[in-house]
């Protein structure tokens, strides 16, 4: 027996599902060569165009009604479409137990993602609250998105984690960037103009201004690195980082940034020091790309230190 994975994307109309599918289907090209089912429970604005189905090997059922969501419905659309993966953008006001229990035992429930948009969470919360909860309990991803101007992001947080203890949540920028961390949460002060990180700050740090480095510009922040020389960028090019571990060791890289290095410290192997930087976005001729680039605007050479793996 051939399991089908299937991936269920909920929310309110309008919050982003659609965008969401389609993004993750274009973006990987491994997703693109599988056949995809698309069941579609609630069509919103955006829509899926016959050539993006066409390109992505994506066939699309609509479903206008909770009660045709049964094991037959399912395993007539096996029957037909042969699918690799199933993904269902499904109607908040469906119940997603009903869904659920309806999935024949080869489709497998691999993900159950739900989509807010962070500008109507409080209209919907305060008068839906019951659908909420149906559409955030089994999710394993939650994803705030249309994030900008709201300073209430950490209560809403609160809030829909009283649906659900385990899921990860996520808030979207609109330029796609994608974070788990509020402001509150970093263990430095961002509103500083200088930053001196503690040791065990530079995973969060790390994380947080490859995904957010604009809220770093204008601002110094200092840390103990280790730093290794770049001979194949420009010259003056460093890259100061420390071994971070994401998940487990296995997940375990040196992670840095590209650093032009505008001190009269020469790195020309590898270095301990504290470094006071600056954060811009900017082209790497290394990388051939707009990349996170630090400027280097003061090096204290230490004595070698203990190679530590810092973890998240």
């Amino acid at each position: 027996m051939v399991e089908v994975p299937v991936f269920l994307i909920n929310g309110f109309l309008e919050s982003g599902k659609t965008t969401l599918i389609k993004d993750v289907i274009e973006r990987d090209s491994q997703l693109q060569k599988l056949n995809t089912l698309l069941v579609v429970c609630e069509s919103g604005e955006e829509e899926y165009d016959e050539s993006f189905l066409k390109e992505n090997k994506v066939d699309i059922v609509y479903v206008d009604s909770e009660e045709e969501l049964t094991r037959e419905f399912f395993l007539e659309l096996d029957n037909k479409y042969e699918p690799t993966r199933v993904v269902i953008e499904y109607n908040s006001f469906f119940n997603p137990d009903t869904l659920i229990d309806s999935l024949p035992k080869i489709y497998v429930l691999s993900q159950v993602i739900t989509m807010i948009d962070a500008s109507t969470f409080n209209i919907y919360f305060n008068n839906m609250r019951q659908i909420f909860n149906n559409a955030c309990k089994n999710a394993d991803l939650i994803i705030f998105n249309r994030i900008e101007g709201i300073d209430t992001l950490a209560q809403f947080r609160r809030q829909v984690r009283a649906f659900n203890q385990t899921a990860q949540i996520g808030f979207e920028s609109s330029n796609g960037n994608m974070t788990d961390t509020l402001d509150e949460d970093l263990p430095y002060d961002i509103s500083k103009d200088h930053i001196m990180l503690e040791e065990t700050d530079y995973p969060v740090w790390y994380i947080d201004c490859f995904d957010n480095y604009q809220k770093y510009f204008g601002k110094e922040i200092t840390f103990l690195a280790k730093i290794e020389p770049l001979p194949d960028s420009k010259e003056g090019h460093i890259l100061p980082g420390r071994l971070v571990m994401v998940c487990c060791e296995a997940d375990t890289a040196f992670s840095g940034f590209e650093c032009v290095n505008e001190t009269d410290v020469r790195i020309t192997d590898t270095t301990w020091a504290m470094i006071t930087v600056t954060v811009a976005h900017e082209y790497s001729s290394l990388s051939c790309d707009e990349v996170v680039m630090l400027h280097a605007k003061k090096i204290v050479k230490v004595a070698p230190q203990e190679d530590k793996i810092l973890s998240l």
